[in-house]
């Protein structure tokens, strides 16, 4: 059979078509538009990675850490505004006491959880939480004698009335929903705790016979306690000057106090006070110092005088609400000293740790959210440089 013969392919190129003014200029454009697209699209992607490392990227670093679990910078000043929205004294709040409390609630979530507390809260428990919160609102108490008479003031909340009550205060919080309703929880956990704790405090406990003199100057207190070495009666002395209003009549005879009662200050130095001697003047450790125009310090001293010392004493009923107070501080500085905590903070000083710089900054930062927010200032002054590059 005879082969059949292929098509010879032409080896002339056809000449190409010249291209015409009006598309080399489109063409020139289109490489113009797509190179300046390109210039900007990496100015811009510059600019993002400059705006992320300088200004997001410090507030997604972790500040506390808590065992394995950490909270953000961006954490804590949105708590901020959380704890001052819900305060009665916003101006008090600080990023300082915020770090604080935060940890109190990684302690608190994190070990309650564990024996011997066992201590679970549900999704259910969550909402039935928020439903008596959502229907509070409504709710009037009313003192009666030692007890108090609760009364709803509006019918309670059906479902629709709940969603929107809820909604709005998600709203309010500026939380995402999750650490939202994480607070609620660790709230719910704090308070079981504390009925834990109460349920099992000691119906005794180690106290002393207490005498007081308070004065309000630290010249005072200096004579006082010269006139006392100098052999003057202490009773008779606090009849006389003590501005202590429950005891300078009684010769500042404070009756048999449990020492946790006490201020740590005044327990430190009642604990260790020899029976029948008198302490120099002593301030509380919680009070505010504060200083006069004058230059003095306005708080009260205070001269302790022991009588008597008991190891294990019957607590008088008066006691037992300031005990009861002291329970959750008292459990949770026991657990955050142990060994078994790792605790750390991330500051942002030369020092590391949470220090005075660090402040500074997350104060900056809390001034610049207020204003996002378009949140007004209070009587705090504002911040207007960053502490930490002075801009």
């Amino acid at each position: 059979m005879p082969k059949k013969n292929k098509p010879v392919e032409s080896s002339v190129l056809k000449d190409e078509l010249p291209e015409t003014k009006d598309a080399k200029k489109r063409r020139r454009k289109t490489n113009t538009i797509a190179i300046a697209s390109a210039i900007l699209a990496v100015i811009i992607g510059v600019s993002v990675f400059g705006w992320f490392l300088i200004y997001k990227q410090p507030l997604m670093a972790k500040i506390i850490t808590v065992n394995n679990k950490s909270v953000s910078v961006e954490y804590v000043l949105e708590r901020c505004l959380f704890n001052m929205q819900n305060s009665s004294t916003p101006d008090s709040v600080t990023p300082l006491s915020v770090v604080q409390t935060i940890t109190h609630e990684m302690v608190i979530e994190q070990i309650a959880a564990q024996p011997p507390y066992n201590i679970h809260v549900t999704e259910a428990d969550i909402d039935q939480e928020l439903r008596i919160q959502a229907n509070a609102v409504g709710v009037t108490t009313t003192p009666n004698g030692n007890t108090s008479t609760t009364t709803a003031t509006t019918p309670a909340l059906n479902e629709a009335e709940y969603k929107e009550w809820y909604l709005q205060q998600l709203n309010l919080s500026q939380l995402p929903e999750k650490d939202f309703r994480d607070l609620v929880r660790v709230s719910i956990m704090a308070t079981r705790l504390n009925t834990y704790l109460e349920d099992r405090m000691a119906t005794t406990a180690e106290q002393v016979h207490l005498y007081d003199i308070v004065v309000n100057d630290s010249t005072t207190a200096t004579d006082v306690a010269n006139r006392i070495n100098n052999g003057e009666d202490f009773q008779t002395i606090a009849k006389e000057l003590s501005t202590d209003a429950d005891t300078y009549k009684k010769g500042g005879d404070m009756g048999w106090i449990p020492l946790k009662v006490l201020d740590s200050s005044l327990e430190n130095v009642a604990s260790n006070l020899e029976i029948g001697k008198v302490s120099g003047p002593v301030q509380l450790s919680t009070a505010m110092q504060s200083t006069s125009s004058s230059g003095t310090n306005d708080q009260p001293y205070y001269l302790l005088m022991v009588t008597a010392k008991a190891q294990s004493m019957e607590i008088d009923p008066q006691h037992i609400a300031t005990l009861q107070q002291r329970l959750m501080q008292d459990w949770l500085d026991k657990i955050e000293m142990s060994p078994s905590m790792k605790i750390a903070y991330h500051g942002r000083g030369q020092n590391g740790g949470y220090d005075s710089q660090t402040e500074a900054w997350l104060k900056y930062e809390m001034q610049k959210l207020k204003a996002s927010r378009g949140i007004t200032e209070t009587t705090t002054t504002p911040v207007t440089t960053n502490p930490l590059s002075g801009q």
